[in-house]
C-alpha cells in the first residue's frame, strides 16, 4: 500500500504543466457546477417561481437532447480546431445561463436551456481528449481521477454554498427565508455560479496547446477519421443503456428529497455535498482499484455494488437512510466514470478522440433526456418507486454488456 501511495504521488508531480493548468479550471467550474446543480432546479421550484417537477424534467429533456444531438458536431470541431479551443468556447455557455434567471417565460427557459446545452457540449467533449493528448498512458488514469476528485472537492463546496447563501442574502436583505424564501437570494446565489464559471477561461487562455495536425473538414464531415468503429460502438451501447436509466432519477434527485422527504434547500445542499465528499474519497482509490482488478473489473465491479443501493434511496424510511444509500451508489457508480473514459481514449485512435468522445456524450445525453422528462411526471404525482426501479434494472443490463465486450481486452490494456 506503502508503495502505490508513492507511486501515486509520483504521478501527480509528473502532471504536465497544461495538465496543472486546465486542472485550475476545473477547480472554478467545479465550484460553478457545484453551486448550479443543487439550486437551479429549486429556483425554479420555489412557490414565487411556480415551475413544477413535469417542467423541470422537460428542461432537462430540452438540454440533454441538444447536448446529444450537437455532441458529434462538437466531437468533429474539436479534431478541426484542438481541444483548448474547444474547451474556451464551452465556456461562454454561462452568458447564457445569465437568461434562465432573468426570465420566468417557460418558453424562453427552455430555449435558453437548449442552446447552453448546445454550446456547453463542445467543453464537454473535449475534455477528455485533451487530458489524453497531455498525459502520459501510465499517468493517464491518475490524471483522469484526479480531475474528476478536484471538480467532485470542488462540487462539495459549490453544493454547500449553493445550499446555505440564498437565506444569507435573503435575510441580510430582510426577505422571507427557508422553503417559502424569496427568489432573490436564489438569483444572487445563481450569478455567483456564472462568475466562477466565466473564471475559468484565464487558466485555460495560458495553456499552450501542442502543434498537431488537425483533420482536413471533408474528412471530418464524411467521418473517415473514424477507424474503430467497433471498439465505439461497444462502448456506446451500455453508455446508451446506462444514459437511459439515470435520467429518471440523477436529473431530479434534488426534488426527489424535496418532494418525498420535505427536504429543505440547505439539507439537499449538504445531501449533494456530502455526495462529493464520498465520491471525492472514493475516486481517489480508483486508479489503485485499477491497477489492481484492471480498469474493465473494476468498472464493472464498481457499477454492480452500486444498483442494490439505488433501490434503497427510494424504498428507505426516513431521509437519513435515503441520503446514506444516495451517498454509496453515487460514489460506486461513478468513480467508474474516469476508468472508463481512460480506457476509450486508449482502444481508439488519435485522430478519433474527440469524435468518439462526442459520440459518448450522444450515446449518454439523448436517452437521459427523454427518460428524464418521463421521470419529472412521474414525481409530479408522487411516483417515486418506478423511476428507481427502471434504473436499478437498466444499470444491470448495461454493466453485463460492458463486461463481455470487453473482458478479453483486459490484460492488454492494464
Amino acid at each position: 500500500m506503502i508503495l502505490e501511495v508513492k507511486q501515486y504521488v509520483l504521478r501527480i508531480r509528473s502532471f504536465s504543466r497544461n495538465a496543472r493548468l486546465y486542472l485550475v479550471a476545473t477547480m472554478l467550474t467545479g465550484l460553478s457546477f457545484g453551486i448550479w446543480g443543487t439550486i437551479f432546479y429549486l429556483y425554479l421550484n420555489l412557490h414565487e417561481t411556480g415551475f413544477q417537477p413535469d417542467f423541470v424534467g422537460n428542461m432537462f429533456t430540452a438540454s440533454g437532447i441538444a447536448t446529444g444531438v450537437i455532441a458529434l458536431p462538437a466531437g468533429l470541431l474539436c479534431e478541426r480546431i484542438g481541444p483548448k479551443r474547444a474547451i474556451l468556447i464551452s465556456l461562454t455557455s454561462n452568458l447564457i445561463s445569465l437568461v434562465q434567471i432573468v426570465t420566468l417565460q417557460p418558453s424562453i427557459l427552455l430555449f435558453a436551456s437548449l442552446t447552453s446545452g448546445l454550446i456547453g457540449t463542445i467543453g464537454w467533449v473535449a475534455s477528455a481528449p485533451f487530458l489524453t493528448e497531455n498525459s502520459r498512458q501510465e499517468e493517464r488514469t491518475y490524471l483522469f481521477s484526479i480531475d474528476w476528485v478536484i471538480m467532485t472537492i470542488m462540487g462539495v463546496i459549490g453544493s454547500y454554498v449553493g445550499g446555505a447563501i440564498p437565506d444569507i442574502f435573503n435575510a441580510a436583505l430582510r426577505l422571507p427565508i427557508g422553503e417559502e424564501g424569496s427568489a432573490t437570494g436564489y438569483r444572487i446565489t445563481l450569478i455567483i455560479a456564472i462568475a466562477l464559471g466565466l473564471a475559468a477561461t484565464g487558466p485555460m487562455l495560458l495553456i499552450k496547446e501542442k502543434t498537431m495536425q488537425r483533420q482536413k473538414v471533408d474528412t471530418l464531415l464524411s467521418l473517415k477519421n473514424i477507424k474503430s468503429s467497433s471498439t465505439i460502438v461497444k462502448f456506446m451501447i451500455p453508455t446508451g443503456i446506462i444514459g437511459f436509466g439515470a435520467g429518471f432519477i440523477v436529473p431530479l434527485f434534488s426534488l426527489f428529497f424535496k418532494l418525498k422527504f420535505a427536504a429543505t434547500s440547505e439539507q439537499v445542499g449538504a445531501i449533494f455535498a456530502l455526495g462529493n465528499v464520498t465520491l471525492g474519497i472514493f475516486t481517489f482509490v480508483a486508479p489503485i482499484l485499477s491497477n489492481r482488478l484492471g480498469k474493465v473489473k473494476a468498472v464493472v465491479a464498481c457499477q454492480f455494488l452500486s444498483m442494490p443501493f439505488i433501490m434503497f434511496v427510494t424504498l428507505a424510511p426516513n431521509l437519513t437512510l435515503a441520503t446514506s444509500a444516495y451517498l454509496i451508489r453515487g460514489a460506486l457508480m461513478n468513480m467508474a466514470a474516469p476508468i472508463s473514459s481512460a480506457l476509450q481514449m486508449e482502444m481508439v485512435a488519435e485522430s478519433e478522440r474527440a469524435t468518439t468522445s462526442g459520440l459518448m456524450v450522444m450515446a449518454d445525453n439523448i436517452p437521459r433526456a427523454i427518460t428524464a422528462s418521463i421521470s419529472g411526471e412521474m414525481m409530479t404525482i408522487s411516483d417515486f418507486y418506478t423511476p428507481f426501479l427502471f434504473t436499478t434494472a437498466t444499470y444491470f443490463v448495461a454493466s453485463s454488456l460492458y463486461f463481455v465486450f470487453f473482458r478479453k481486452v483486459e490484460r492488454g490494456n492494464n
